[in-house]
């Protein structure tokens, strides 16, 4: 049980024969009590810091917790951001190697597309060529032999270019007859011959 400094301040004590001086007791006592009711408040005081610290310190524990938590949290979530970052990466990075690969498929099928095309036409203009030999030899053939005809005919005083020249005309209009430039090739190819 704890004394208070009221209950200093008013103890009285028996009297005896041989006793203490009472004035002396007394400011003893008052000063006892004075002393007793400085160490009662800061005892309080010591104990209502305590109590603001535990619940400071309670503050802080419950802070630290949610720091943690919070810490964690965000690097799970800095975790999976990565995560998904890299896996974002990697599909573009494969979505773009494919995209690639078809660019280059399509670009060999156009190039043996071309390079078909580039040999049938090269073909065509052989064959065109060769026709156009053929038919050149055969035109030409046909000339001499029309020379020929025509100068058994023809009287020896008549120079003989001079008449073959028309005659040659003639036959070369004749051959290519109804098309506009080639009538300009049959010239050029009677002029030759």
């Amino acid at each position: 049980m704890m004394i208070t400094p009221i209950e200093i301040r008013q103890h009285s004590f028996n009297r005896t024969l041989r006793g203490f001086d009472t004035e002396e007791v007394r400011g003893f006592l008052t000063s006892l009590a004075a002393e007793w009711e400085r160490l009662l408040e800061e005892n309080r005081k010591i104990k209502s810091e305590l109590e603001r610290t535990k619940t400071n310190l309670d503050s802080y524990k419950e802070m630290e917790a949610i720091l943690h938590k919070t810490l964690l949290q965000a690097e799970q979530s800095s975790k999976a951001m990565m995560e998904n970052a890299k896996r974002d990466a990697e599909l573009k990075t494969q979505e773009a190697e494919n995209k690639a690969i078809e660019v280059i498929q399509k670009a060999l099928e156009d190039r043996k597309k071309v390079e078909t095309e580039i040999h049938d036409l090269a073909a065509k203009r052989n064959d065109v060529l060769q026709q156009l030999k053929m038919f050149l030899l055969t035109q030409t053939e046909r000339l001499k032999n029309y020379e020929n005809n025509e100068l058994f005919q023809l009287d020896a005083r008549y120079d003989r270019e001079a008449v073959l020249a028309p005659v040659k005309r003639n036959f070369f209009e004749q051959a290519f007859s109804g098309s506009g430039s080639d009538s300009s090739l049959a010239e050029d190819i009677a002029n030759e011959l």
